[in-house]
């Protein structure tokens, strides 16, 4: 995922709805989506669906990517211009119902897309991962980690980019594509407690992650 590059009040004004967020992510997991057949996947009505989709067009989220007829009229596909992302400073901007609505549907997809991988082999593939590991932080530790994870956000961006490119280029076809998701949670956990002289603080964290 990459940074925005809409104007920050329009972006913020498309995500903070959960509809509108549940469109973009079906857009950007799709490739490219009409309002027909997002209305039908989401079950909503195709005028709901049509004003939201307006909505995340004029806040520069998504794009039209072609037009094609259907009896007699003129369906409309589109396609994300970014993924859905917030950073750090517009994530702080958005109410705190929104961001739960937000965080409560993205945590959704993520542990549907994980047990369906996990029941299957998408954890057997080569290089798969999977950790998690508990820590316990100060505010410089917290704001250290949260620049890491959109380093590392910002970077698998590049590599897609850099992926489509090369299958773009590529006249005989010989790249293949392997569809893969990389979902990084990053989030508060438990009661903060006071530093104190009897706390040891220097406790050893152990990753926990698929051997390899």
């Amino acid at each position: 995922m990459a940074r925005l590059d809409a104007p920050e009040a329009s972006v913020l004004k498309a995500l903070s709805h959960p509809l509108r967020m549940r469109l973009l992510t079906f857009i950007t997991e799709r490739g490219e989506a009409s309002p027909v057949e997002m209305s039908r996947a989401l079950d909503q009505t195709l005028a709901t669906v049509s004003h939201h989709t307006r909505v995340l067009r004029d806040s520069g989220c998504i794009e039209l990517a072609r037009t094609e007829p259907r009896r007699g009229a003129m369906e409309h596909y589109y396609r994300a211009t970014e993924a859905p992302f917030l950073d750090d400073e517009q994530w702080a901007q958005l109410s705190v119902p929104a961001r739960r609505r937000v965080a409560a549907q993205l945590v959704h997809h993520v542990l549907r897309d994980a047990a369906a991988a996990a029941q299957s082999d998408g954890f057997n593939a080569p290089n798969a991962h999977v950790a998690r590991m508990v820590l316990d932080l100060d505010e410089r530790g917290w704001r250290e980690l949260s620049s890491a994870v959109l380093t590392l956000l910002e970077r698998a961006q590049v590599i897609q980019e850099h992926s489509d490119g090369r299958r773009e280029g590529d006249a005989r076809g010989s790249h293949d594509s392997r569809p893969s998701e990389l979902a990084v949670l990053h989030f508060a956990f438990g009661q903060p407690q006071s530093p104190g002289p009897s706390r040891d603080r220097r406790r050893r964290v152990r990753p926990s992650r698929l051997p390899r």
